[in-house]
């Protein structure tokens, strides 16, 4: 009998493991999913997915070991006190869902509580379009972010974006201690802006941190937002001048917009009514006095701006900065130049660091073209040897690639420091790889549109035979007319519009009447009146920067368009056999358009609001509200008997106007000037120029892709010939 109990107990237990495991693995891999207001929130370990704006009014408290996942449009408000401290061994992750990235944290709103701080250490921030936003009127004791890391986020507005507390909050006595130390930021696209360095409320510190590889994405016409940092400085309200000290900057470059090139280093930028900021004691890539000043953007640039005192400078890095590689040699220890052209293999360097890195794990990467002129790339992993002497570590690379001496590019990745943590990777001859990109793609376009042209050329040379072989057979004028009538739907295209997914964007009615007239078996002309109306919004845009812009429009469009077709099949013909006609045509539009949009309940045209700086601009004047364009179009007709016909036609528009959505290639506007003009609806005006009023600074408001205004009409007609 006992044997038998301790079988049953066996079993019994064996159920229990099992299912204790099956609760266990199911806890592991499981995540919460936040959304709402909570009044406090702590995080412990574990896997968290924002997937919209959850708002903390108290406390927030993250724990070493959580993993926040945020996808767009997820973003975490916070409106009291902050404490997100990881452990060394055991970060915070607050990341963005790739493809969906989410925003990041915005700090706002006043927190009375005594002590109030907001604290961030051992965090990595990561795949987010604003990692971190302190709002216009937010207030606490004091911030501290320490010993972070902010890598590869995509957002191009700003990394980290610090606005003004509130002017009239206990200025005689309260202010922000404001730090940033000891943080590593790599690979991000966009830079770090304060409102207001010389401040009576903010006493900032940024010290001991290592900017490496940032890109900040501008034009060629560099100014004051396009340097990883940047921010104002003014001569009143002065209580407090920034600590600026002891930071590495290492090839932060100004990236080219139009071309996606680097145009050069950019660290700091400042401007403003001040005289100068002090950025002594730092190291700015370089030992070159030259090199650093035009890396930063002052009075020997602008003689508005303040000057930057920035001697004495350090000459290398600070050991006490995040591990980083600060410079390259070769084997022979002389400076490679971040501007080199690598044709020809290299048989080694020598990589220079602030600390001792591991390359024990490195993986070393050639990336070269696979010929003079294709886009091909070819990646190829080297073997090398290591060969250290405290800080300075030979690569003796043992395999070579790459032997028809084609453009290439080095990569080092998958290094850390001596205590595992992470450390940004370098590139070798990369600045002039990505000039001879942008090369091989315009080469490309350029063979596209050779290809484009030959292709009409040939369709005319078909057309024109058509033409040499007419029929002698004549029919009277009236019976080679047909009328019609069309409705179907358009959707605007242009610079308001979501280019990754064509059918989110809005669609809108369209009305219209057709003459077509036969010229011959295989060609017709014809002539539509449409009458439709295109809308959309930026935020129907899966483009991070252009849902930032946050612009809408309406317009009315009354359009005549004459057109040519080629027919496939025997127009003058009806048989049973050939009901279905495929036709193709080109044609031109003459277009009349009026943009709205709506600001407090009111429709407003946008054109004579100047919205571009139109009126507020003396060398500007007001677009036109009649344009031109050209389209090609597409038509499928079935015919139901010798007189009668209906059928689908699509088309593709091209407007020879880029102000059918208000938003053309013009720069922002300033709210002065607009202020000062003779726009008798002001605040309007302000509005639609930027409805997020976000900083727009050197900006044009067609950014960040610069479209063209177009858009496809659907529709479906019915014909008919009224004279046989």
């Amino acid at each position: 009998m006992s044997n038998y109990r301790q079988i049953i107990f066996t079993k019994i237990s064996i159920i229990i493991a099992i299912m204790c495991s099956s609760i266990f693995a199911v806890t592991s891999y499981a995540q919460d999913t936040l959304s709402g207001n909570y009044t406090t929130l702590n995080l412990k370990s574990g896997t968290y997915v924002i997937k919209e704006t959850v708002t903390i009014k108290g406390k927030l408290l993250i724990q070493p070991g959580a993993k926040i996942e945020l996808s767009d449009p997820g973003i975490l408000v916070c409106e009291g006190e902050v404490i997100i401290n990881g452990e060394s061994k055991n970060v915070i992750e607050i990341f963005g869902n790739s493809k969906y990235e989410g925003i990041g944290l915005v700090i706002r709103t006043v927190d009375s509580t005594i002590g109030s701080k907001v604290q961030i250490s051992n965090t990595i921030f990561r795949n987010l379009q604003l990692p971190l936003s302190f709002d216009f009127g937010w207030h606490r004791e004091s911030v501290n972010i320490y010993d972070n890391y902010f890598i590869n986020n995509i957002g191009k507005l700003s990394l980290i974006q610090i606005l003004n507390t509130p002017y009239n909050y206990n200025v005689d006595s309260t202010f922000v201690d404001f730090k940033i130390n000891n943080n590593l930021f790599s690979g991000n696209n966009a830079s770090i802006y304060f409102e207001d360095l010389n401040s009576d409320h903010v006493k900032f510190e940024i010290s001991n941190n290592t900017f490496f590889g940032n890109n900040v994405y501008g034009f060629k016409n560099y100014n004051i937002s396009t340097n990883f940092l940047h921010g104002r400085i003014d001569q009143s309200y002065t209580r407090f001048s920034p600590l600026i000290l002891n930071n590495s900057f290492v090839s932060n470059f100004l990236i080219d917009n139009l071309t996606d090139t680097v145009v050069h280093m950019a660290n700091f930028g400042i401007y403003g009514s001040g005289k100068s900021i002090s950025l002594i004691n730092n190291y700015f890539g370089s030992s070159n006095k030259d090199q650093i000043l035009k890396s930063i953007y002052d009075q020997t640039i602008d003689y508005n701006m303040p000057k930057v005192e920035f001697e004495p400078y350090l000459n290398i890095p600070s050991n006490t900065n995040p591990s980083h590689i600060y410079d390259i040699r070769d084997l022979n220890d002389s400076i490679i130049p971040n501007t080199i052209k690598i044709t020809k293999p290299l048989n080694g360097f020598t990589l220079l660091s602030n600390n001792n890195i591991n390359y024990s794990k490195s993986i070393l990467i050639y990336t070269y073209f696979k010929d003079d002129t294709s886009l091909i790339q070819i990646d190829s992993n080297l073997t090398f040897n290591l060969e250290t002497d405290y800080l300075k570590t030979k690569y003796l690379i043992s395999k070579t690639a790459n032997s028809n001496n084609n453009l290439g590019y080095y990569k080092i990745y998958n290094i850390t420091n001596n205590e595992g943590a992470y450390v940004p990777e370098f590139k070798i001859g990369y600045i002039e790889f990505l000039k001879d990109l942008r090369r091989r793609n315009l080469l490309a376009e350029l063979i596209n549109e050779k290809i484009a042209l030959d292709t009409l050329n040939k369709i005319q040379k078909s057309i024109d035979s058509i033409e040499n072989t007419f029929q002698k057979i004549e029919t009277s004028f009236k019976s080679r007319l047909e009328f019609g009538f069309l409705t179907g739907a358009s959707v605007f295209t242009g610079t308001i519009s979501n280019k990754g997914s064509l059918f989110s964007n809005l669609k809108n009615m369209l009305l219209g009447i057709n003459v077509n007239y036969l010229i011959n078996s295989k060609l017709s002309a014809g002539l539509n009146i449409e009458s439709f109306k295109l809308s959309n919004s930026d935020m129907k845009s899966n483009n991070n920067d252009q849902a930032a812009r946050g612009m809408s429009f309406t317009t009315n469009m009354l359009s005549i368009s004459p057109m040519i077709f080629y027919d496939f099949i025997d127009n003058r013909i009806y048989t049973k056999a050939k009901k279905i006609k495929p036709s193709f045509g080109f044609g031109l539009d003459i277009v009349s358009f009026a943009p709205t949009g709506i600001y407090n309940g009111v429709i407003y045209n946008l054109q004579p609001l100047g919205t571009g700086g139109q009126f507020s601009d003396s060398t500007k004047k007001p677009y036109s509200l009649l344009t031109f364009g050209y389209f090609l179009t597409f038509k499928l007709k079935y015919q139901l008997n010798q007189s009668n016909s209906v059928g689908i036609n699509m088309s593709y528009h091209r407007s020879m106007s880029d102000y059918l959505d208000d938003v053309g290639p013009d720069s922002y506007p300033s709210v002065s000037l607009i202020m000062k003009s003779k726009i008798i609806n002001k605040d309007a005006a302000i509005y639609f120029s930027n409805p997020t009023s976000r900083n727009v600074l050197g900006q044009y408001r067609n950014s960040p892709d610069n479209a063209k205004d177009s858009y496809l009409n659907f529709s479906i007609f019915y014909s008919r010939k009224l004279f046989k």
